[in-house]
């Protein structure tokens, strides 16, 4: 398992603190153990975790590691609900949800959305060449233009920026959009956003590089440019959001409703959707 793939996970435990912090008072309005519920989901958790254990050596380390990390995550989620009941658990849905992106997915679940990615990208550069009149010729993932030649590698297919992406649109979804269908609606958009944003800035750095330095190819644009693309690819999600009817919300409808309800709260008030 390539760590630099799964370095996301690292920033999984800092979201989730963070969504029960902007959250609380939705979550823990109404604390009370719950015994019976909360020791099933960790027994759950203890026998998924422990048949990894079990499984052939034919199905890979990773697989395992999958499996034995889903158990515990399975555990975590039993402890909250044992600790602070249904209620809090049910309130707190999402969160506890996210926390399940822990799970380092196996080599070849990944390979389908990334190599979907990638070829949108290598069509988007294709697309692109063609709209500015740039000569070209393609063969698979392979393009040849006057002065250099590239291809369009795995490792084109940006996988720290369409997880990233995913996230952002999970969040979006939460607390930007209210019905279940924009919600589902959201998500898919990831892949051709990415595809677009990938796609866009390899077709700049190969016009740069044949019209102008081959230099840009290994220059900073190459190496850093990451950041200035997905900073695009965030813009693009927001105005699919704002497209979906988005909007941005972080307090809790019922206590919102009780405040413009109540005689004190005078001539003005403030609205927010969970």
């Amino acid at each position: 398992m390539k760590s630099e793939e799964y370095s996301y996970i690292l920033l999984i435990p800092v979201m989730v603190v963070s969504l029960f912090i902007v959250e609380r008072k939705k979550v823990f309005d109404r604390l009370d153990y719950s015994l019976r519920a909360g020791s099933l989901v960790i027994l759950a958790g203890i026998c998924v975790g422990g048949s990894g254990t079990l499984l052939p050596s034919q199905a890979g380390a990773n697989v395992r590691l999958s499996i034995e990390i889903l158990g515990l995550a399975m555990v975590w989620i039993g402890a909250f609900v044992l600790c602070y009941g249904a209620p809090a658990a049910r309130a707190g849905m999402f969160a506890l949800l996210c926390s399940l992106l822990v799970v380092p997915l196996p080599r070849a679940i990944m390979l389908a959305p990334l190599d979907l990615v990638r070829r949108g990208s290598a069509d988007v550069t294709g697309l692109l060449f063609t709209i500015t009149g740039v000569p070209f010729l393609r063969s698979g993932m392979m393009f040849v233009l006057a002065r250099i030649s590239f291809m369009v590698t795995p490792e084109c297919s940006g996988i720290h920026s369409t997880v990233a992406l995913l996230i952002a649109a999970l969040l979006a979804g939460r607390f930007c959009l209210k019905a279940a269908w924009q919600k589902a609606l959201l998500v898919p958009f990831v892949i051709p956003i990415v595809s677009f944003t990938n796609g866009l800035r390899m077709f700049i750095m190969a016009t740069l590089s044949n019209y102008v330095s081959v230099s840009f190819f290994q220059g900073n644009l190459h190496r850093k440019g990451g950041s200035l693309f997905f900073a695009l690819a965030l813009v693009i999600l927001a105005v699919v959001v704002e497209l979906l009817g988005g909007r941005l919300s972080f307090g809790d409808h019922r206590d919102t409703q009780a405040a413009t309800s109540s005689p004190d709260s005078g001539p003005t008030g403030f609205s927010a959707n969970s």
